[in-house]
């Protein structure tokens, strides 16, 4: 059994005064130190923490940026698109209009040549005709006259 007498009085006091003396020249500066590279460290953490959730929302910005110049670009790429189809169609109507002009225009040329040739050819198969008379009543005329 503990017996308790005079001397523990002694024990008391130089466990309580170590114990003073081992809070304030080891125990406190040493949990200052883990407070403060605890900080440091939480701290540096928290920085790099911060700076990266600041790249990634550049990065997040930029990749947005060109995803909206792609689709600018195939925006406009499909307006110079639509607008040659615009312009071919145009181009082709055009050129179907001019084609069919030049066709009812080589039609009408050609009715008119025809005609004109009708003509001439009636003109000379009346002078035939005449000239076949003429030759042929001038002797029938001469030996008319010659009776």
């Amino acid at each position: 059994m503990i017996s308790l007498d005079a001397s523990i009085i002694p024990a008391i006091v130089i466990f309580l005064l170590l114990i003073f003396v081992l809070n304030r020249l080891l125990f406190r500066p040493l949990q200052k130190i883990q407070v403060e590279r605890e900080s440091r460290t939480s701290g540096l953490m928290g920085e790099t923490r911060a700076k990266m959730d600041h790249q990634l929302g550049l990065l997040d910005k930029y990749q947005a940026t060109i995803k909206n110049a792609r689709m600018e670009a195939y925006r406009q790429q499909e307006q110079v698109r639509s607008e040659a189809m615009q312009k071919r169609a145009e181009v082709l109507a055009k050129a179907k209009a001019a084609g069919e002009q030049m066709i009812r225009d080589s039609r009408a040329s050609i009715l008119s040549q025809v005609e004109s040739a009708k003509q001439q050819l009636d003109l000379e198969a009346q002078e035939l005709a005449r000239g076949i008379a003429s030759t042929l009543l001038g002797r029938a005329a001469l030996d008319a006259d010659s009776v």
